[in-house]
């Protein structure tokens, strides 16, 4: 009998503070199984079980999505973020990590007050080399396999115009970013928090320098290399659930002090399945418990960026599913919902790099929202702290992404007032247009320019 792993959302009536909840759920494993029964015990008898290591999570809004932020009371939200309070928020309802047996599924769905969600597993955004040779460059303006040469990190300096806020004194200082991912290593990078929890798979700053989230942390770098990070490690466990739990975890910290102040994302879903078959999965609903969670994290203040994918239709990566590769198909879920800020792949040449995911966006049109660049030696390459042996070189829209982050981090340590609506209008305003569309499929609004976006605000 097969083994089911999904998110249950139990309606919480008697649940009138949610941070206190998660705080207790997260000291440790025996701590998150108590938290947890009040939830479970409202479907016993149906063989569910609590599926370590996630701790419930509170959820703060409806799950009608009255409000842009999931039904959570205007303001309410932003209000509780940062040092002046420590004020609690009442749980609407509580998300459990569990597994369940297949034949009970239907059961289960039927219970009063009970959600099944699907808890999907996420692709980490890197490209896969090889030697495949797909259109090999035969369109202009087009970087496909064998992809053109990637470049010294200063050239994606230069491209990006960061120098000009540098000598004014803005490096990215007193700004926090939130790397959600597999984890990032605290020896080489700046670390500073993050999500810990005795005995967990990750703790913040623990991962090898090779790994998938160091290589984020270089980028964020490239253009902010005074911001501070914080580790967010999926606890070890690389599905809705775990992105989930970070996202809570990136809420419960600005509710402490008001930072991070923005997260990156490199991460999503391979491909589509049938809306008949999986009508609430993650692709497909937007009232999905990490999609309002996210919602969540941007109306407390704090700006997500997410990677479009990289599943383009001209040479996308083999870890993409042909149900989810192309035009209109390739962003969706969280990075296609409207609050965040979705980042497409270009080289320096400002040509669109042929795996690039293409709009529309699934849930909102006109995604991507932007363009960054990919392809450089950041962590990865000769002489820097990745080596050559796992990548050549930082690449995919996971590298483009918190390339992005950074010039945002950039543009916050100038302009800290900005919120994530005034943070998106600063990018806007310095986007490079190479296409000459108000919007591209492929690039968005244009390529990321920090020297033009900084002057947008200081002049």
């Amino acid at each position: 009998m097969a083994v089911v792993k999904v998110l249950l959302e139990v309606e919480a009536p008697d649940q009138p503070v949610g941070f206190e909840l998660f705080e207790s759920a997260t000291e440790s494993l025996v701590a998150a199984d108590r938290a947890a029964r009040p939830a479970l015990d409202r479907v016993a008898g149906l063989g569910v079980e609590l599926d370590e290591p996630l701790p419930p999570v509170p959820m703060f809004g409806t799950r009608d999505g009255s409000a842009p932020w999931g039904g959570a009371p205007a303001g309410s939200l932003r209000a509780f973020a940062g040092p002046e309070t420590n004020a609690d928020l009442a749980a609407t309802s509580v998300v459990v990590a569990a597994e369940v047996n297949s034949s009970q599924l239907a059961e289960l769905r039927d219970r009063e007050g009970v959600t099944v969600w699907p808890n999907s597993p996420v692709t980490l955004d890197h490209h896969e080399h090889d030697d495949a040779v797909d259109l090999a460059r035969s369109r202009p303006g087009l970087d496909c396999r064998p992809f053109r040469d990637a470049v010294d990190l200063e050239v994606v300096r230069a491209m990006l115009g960061v120098h000009r806020a540098w000598w004014d004194g803005y490096r990215g200082q007193n700004v926090a970013v939130g790397i959600i991912d597999e984890g990032v290593n605290g020896v080489v990078y700046p670390v500073v928090g993050g999500f810990a929890r005795p005995n967990a798979a990750r703790q913040p700053g623990a991962a090898p320098i090779t790994s998938h989230g160091s290589m984020c942390a270089a980028d964020v770098l490239v253009a902010a290399p005074a911001a501070r990070l914080y580790d967010y490690p999926f606890l070890g466990v690389a599905n809705s659930g775990g992105v989930l739990t970070m996202f809570q975890a990136v809420l419960d910290q600005r509710r402490l002090d008001g930072t991070p102040h923005l997260t990156t994302n490199s991460y999503g879903y391979t491909g589509i399945p049938p809306v008949a078959d999986f009508p609430n999965h993650e692709v497909h609903d937007p009232q999905h418990p990490v999609h309002r969670k996210v919602r969540e994290v941007v109306a407390s203040g704090a700006a997500c960026l997410f990677a479009a994918g990289n599943c383009g239709a001209d040479c996308p990566s083999g870890a993409c599913h042909s149900s989810g590769i192309g035009p209109g198909r390739s962003i969706h879920a969280s990075n296609s919902l409207a609050e965040v800020i979705t980042v497409a792949a270009v080289n320096t040449r400002h040509e669109r790099i042929g795996y690039s995911s293409q709009g529309p966006g699934m849930f909102h049109a006109e995604k991507p929202d932007l363009a960054s660049y990919s392809h450089f030696f950041g962590n990865f390459g000769p002489d820097r702290p990745g080596g050559t042996s796992s990548n050549p070189f930082d690449n995919g829209t996971s590298a483009a992404t918190p390339v992005a982050a950074g010039v945002a981090a950039l543009l916050l340590s100038a302009a800290p007032g900005l919120t994530p609506d005034g943070l998106r209008d600063a990018l806007y305003a310095g986007l490079t247009n190479v296409t000459g569309a108000a919007w591209d499929a492929g690039y968005g609004r244009g390529i990321v320019n920090a020297a033009a976006s900084y002057s947008s605000l200081v002049r």
